[in-house]
């Protein structure tokens, strides 16, 4: 099964639910089994990294399983435990997929155990694996190239007794190994025009299988009508002056709505919640009479007066890497998150990943692994966690209000305090 590359929000819009909760299951399961294959074949200080990654291959194929071992380096690449190049091959290959900060949770709760040494020499093995597999074989000629589609892959082959002859073949076998179907074969006397010919027909079959799976209509303005777009989809309205203006504030109601819908989504509000739609109706209804100009700070604004109607419906998800702020130079006076595998010992709640950095030598980023002194928002208590154990500080923007108050409440006391 291939990895599904849209968000969540795209395949409730269209109809493709299923395959996205299909594909983040495998994630889970790959990852999973990866995690408990390196606990298994982990034995007196040794690894036997070859039977991790044949197994993880074997079971789920390529794809997931470099997605998951991507993600999970991507996420502690300031870990100097992992390679230069692991790292760099991370960052390249989560390029492909758009979705990859929605898996990315599946990924760090599922590899979160494992030993970032021992994630490095299983991420270089199964990459090795994956460059070798690629010079596989087939009918005697060497896989070259491959091109892959939304639904659909395409290898070119070299013919490895006459180099000048190449095939091209639609892969079939979806689980990481090559199934060859329909080649399409480049044998002529003149080698450079089997080559052209061979990536020409290549493109050409990738480019037909992606118009195959996709519905293009383009619309037309015409005199005296409107195309707006509701709900992701074109819509063109031919109507009267006065319709058309009636129409018009409509779609902008609709477009105000689904920008502070996005808003609150990344903010870990249940926007599915029928409390919280109307709560954005109101919003946007106020906004379009305010006359607003359109910046996410104003929005913002309009979504922190009605804090209190929406503080009880914040997802139960843990806090991950997408509320992380990456460029803070000092962690004193923030709020941190701690990693979720550092609760793995008990069940927990994201209101209890909130910690206050107050002092220590683990406030320098710089300073890994150093002790950070602070309070824990949720029950006030004070506690010293090295700075290996946070994913980092959170983004101010996605602070909870609780936690901005229980904030400002701790450095008022904080301030307060005699000097000794």
């Amino acid at each position: 099964m291939d990895i599904y590359k849209n968000s969540l929000k795209y395949a409730k819009e269209n109809g493709e639910l299923e395959r996205y909760r299909e594909s983040m299951n495998l994630c889970d399961e790959c990852g999973t089994f990866i995690s408990h294959s390196i606990a298994e074949n982990f034995n007196n200080n040794y690894l036997d990294v070859k039977k991790v990654t044949a197994e993880a291959a074997g079971k789920y194929g390529f794809e997931p399983a470099m997605l998951m071992l991507a993600l999970r380096v991507d996420s502690l690449k300031y870990d100097g435990r992992f390679t230069a190049d692991n790292k760099e091959w991370a960052q390249k290959l989560l390029a492909d997929y758009p979705n990859a900060e929605e898996i990315r949770k599946t990924a760090d709760r599922t590899l979160g155990t494992a030993h970032p040494v021992l994630l490095n020499a299983v991420t270089e093995e199964l990459r090795s694996a994956f460059r070798e597999r690629n010079k596989q074989e087939i009918e005697g000629y060497r896989i070259v190239q491959r091109l892959q589609t939304p639904n659909s892959e395409f290898v070119l082959g070299q013919n490895n007794k006459m180099p000048g002859c190449y095939v091209t073949w639609y892969n079939a076998d979806h689980n990481g190994g090559i199934s060859t179907v329909w080649g399409h074969y480049f044998t002529s006397n003149d080698s450079q025009n089997n080559l052209v010919s061979a990536y020409r027909d290549l493109f050409s079959r990738a480019l037909s299988d992606v118009n195959q799976h996709t519905h293009f209509e383009e619309l037309t303005p015409k005199t005296g009508s409107i195309i707006r777009t509701v709900n992701g989809e074109d819509i063109q309205f031919e109507l009267t002056d006065e319709e058309c203006n009636g129409i018009w504030d409509m779609v902008e109601q609709q477009n105000v709505e689904s920008h502070f819908t996005d808003l609150l989504s990344e903010n870990g509000f249940d926007v599915d919640s029928a409390d919280v739609k109307k709560v954005i109706t109101e919003m946007a209804a106020q906004y379009r009479e305010d006359f607003g100009f359109g910046d996410d700070e104003e929005f913002q604004g309009y979504i922190s007066e009605r804090d209190d109607d929406l503080k009880e419906h914040l997802n139960s998800d843990t806090f991950g890497d997408v509320y992380v702020d990456n460029g803070v130079a000092d962690y004193t006076g923030r709020i941190m998150i701690i990693r979720p595998e550092y609760f793995s010992s008990r069940s927990f709640t994201p209101e209890e990943q909130l910690f206050l950095a107050q002092s220590g030598p683990g406030c320098d980023p710089k300073e890994y692994g150093g002790a950070v002194n602070g309070v824990c928002l949720y029950d006030r208590e004070e506690a010293s966690i090295t700075s290996d154990c946070f994913l980092g500080a959170m983004r101010e923007e996605h602070i909870p209000m609780w936690a901005r108050e229980a904030r400002d409440d701790i450095s008022e006391e904080y301030d307060e305090q005699p000097e000794m």
